[in-house]
């Protein structure tokens, strides 16, 4: 049996490509990204075609925003290209994993030579995203039409992909559940938590594996309100303990402005752009606890790495990285929103620290992965 991966960027897909080909199951892993940015890569298996990321990131860095297309267009261009590419050169295997927007030309050409298609759920559907954060934007002052980067091209796109999906992988009970009410079969959707690199330098427990003497909370990821920033912000007020510290990594978006002007708590803010993996990973095994409260979140790596590093989670409901949080032992989860739930979970941290032992590489969801695909082949 043979696991194809297609993907613009990295992100989950490479781990689990990569501990998929260590049991044997691989078959090939397209990317958008260069040959040598891919880690570890086997030149027999990997098969590239970067020269639209190429282009997208060197716009991004090196001209002017007045001069370039949205970064929307460009993403779009760069992930239909691949799109378009794999399908041209897609070889064969028992499965191929496309990501949704990536995935329509890739699963009419895996359709025509016999292979199971497997849409790849990073994330909740956007519909659901929809609906969820357009209340948050009229909150603040602002259309989510002026903000949204989908339009009906992309839904009528999306509808097909669905359509020509065998299967959905997901990450969290969270998008399958989101999944099962736009009418996808449980049967046909499976849910396998992601891991975590756990090699030597990045996220792992330090050698003093001790919580802090300071209450440390750490946010990381986008700065925005979808990552319910106005609720930590609401319970850091409620808390009211000017002795905590909150460090947010991560980068600020302009949305945040309105939330963090209000906040009048006496809980300092530390912010500190984006880090490396290695540098996030340092601040994980020096903070106390690691916040996630977000409105819509299909799963949050970071949840595993935070674990990985000894950091207990603390997380809203809609967070899909809550499968793998035992409350009152690595975490807890709170009703999302609920900015008293979230200040009482703080308190209970801050008064009873504690590390976790939890070691969640990408090993057993690659074998979760290659056990159901044989049970379906």
């Amino acid at each position: 049996m043979k696991i194809s991966f297609s993907a613009t960027n990295p992100c989950h897909m490479w781990p689990t490509a990569r501990a998929v080909g260590e049991l044997g199951a691989l078959g090939h892993y397209y990317s958008g990204y260069p040959g040598w940015k891919m880690r570890d890569a086997d030149p027999a298996i990997l098969r590239t075609h970067s020269f639209r990321t190429n282009v997208v990131y060197a716009l991004l860095k090196y001209a002017p925003a007045s001069l370039r297309p949205s970064s929307r267009a460009l993403f779009l261009w760069q992930d239909h290209g691949l799109d378009r590419w794999v399908a041209r050169h897609l070889e064969p295997c028992d499965f191929i994993h496309a990501m949704p927007g990536q995935a329509l030309h890739t699963f009419r050409a895996a359709r025509k030579l016999g292979i199971r298609t497997v849409l790849n759920h990073a994330t909740g559907p956007v519909r659901e995203w929809v609906r969820i954060m357009e209340p948050e934007y009229e909150r603040i002052g602002e259309h989510l039409t002026d903000v949204c980067p989908y339009d009906a091209a992309y839904f009528e796109r999306e509808d097909e992909e669905y359509l020509l999906a065998d299967y959905h992988a997901v990450a969290s009970t969270v998008v399958r559940d989101q999944l099962i009410h736009l009418g996808i079969p449980a049967r046909q959707i499976v849910v396998i938590p992601y891991g975590a690199d756990t090699g030597p330098r990045v996220f792992r427990r330090g050698e003093n594996d001790q919580p802090p003497a300071q209450f440390r909370i750490l946010f990381a990821g986008q700065i925005g309100i979808r990552k319910g920033l106005r609720t930590l912000l609401d319970a850091l007020a409620l808390c009211c303990n000017p002795e905590w510290r909150v460090d947010f990594v991560g980068a600020k978006l302009p949305e945040s402005a309105h939330d963090l002007a209000a906040y009048k708590g006496p809980v300092p803010l530390h912010f500190h752009g984006t880090k490396s993996q290695e540098q996030l990973a340092a601040m994980m095994r020096e903070s106390s606890v690691l916040v996630l409260p977000s409105l819509e979140e299909g799963f949050g790596l970071v949840v595993p790495q935070a674990l990985n590093c000894g950091l207990p989670c603390i997380v809203s409901d809609r967070v899909g990285g809550k499968d793998l949080i035992r409350p009152g032992e690595n975490g807890a989860i709170f009703p999302v929103s609920d900015a008293a739930a979230l200040a009482n979970e703080l308190r209970t941290f801050a008064e009873n620290p504690r590390r976790t032992t939890d070691n969640l590489g990408w090993e057993e969801p690659a074998k979760r992965l290659v056990e159901w695909s044989s049970s379906v082949l």
